[in-house]
């Protein structure tokens, strides 16, 4: 349920994924995770799951935040609308801001082998 799903994150989220893209703001997060999931996702299921939470109190240098963060993963059983199925690993990151809203994701996936079974056919 992403309405549902949406509602734990800020207006101006972000999500940046580990190839570069990104997503700025609640809207267009929505409108991606729609797409994908009604167009071209058949079957999704999420195991194995770990999540840690952490508080980093000094930023170091790089994209982290100082504030709550909760990192997460998770073993993805996938079948597209094309009929290819996948099962991997995916690791988000989620900062929280002060109203406990998610502002930031960073999400460490292959996109490689998900962009081979979606070209190709049945």
């Amino acid at each position: 349920n992403i309405d549902n799903w949406m509602t734990s994150f800020a207006d101006n989220a972000r999500y940046y994924f580990s190839g570069g893209d990104s997503l700025i703001g609640k809207e267009a997060i929505a409108a991606y995770w729609k797409d994908r999931r009604n167009n071209m996702i058949d079957k999704l299921e999420f195991t194995n799951d770990v999540y840690t939470p952490l508080k980093v109190n000094r930023p170091q240098k790089g994209p982290d935040r100082a504030g709550v963060w909760l990192l997460a993963w998770f073993q993805t059983s996938v079948t597209y609308k094309n009929g290819q199925s996948l099962k991997f690993w995916v690791h988000n990151d989620f900062h929280f801001d002060a109203n406990d809203k998610i502002d930031q994701v960073v999400q460490y996936i292959d996109r490689a082998p998900i962009n081979a079974a979606l070209a190709k056919k049945k």
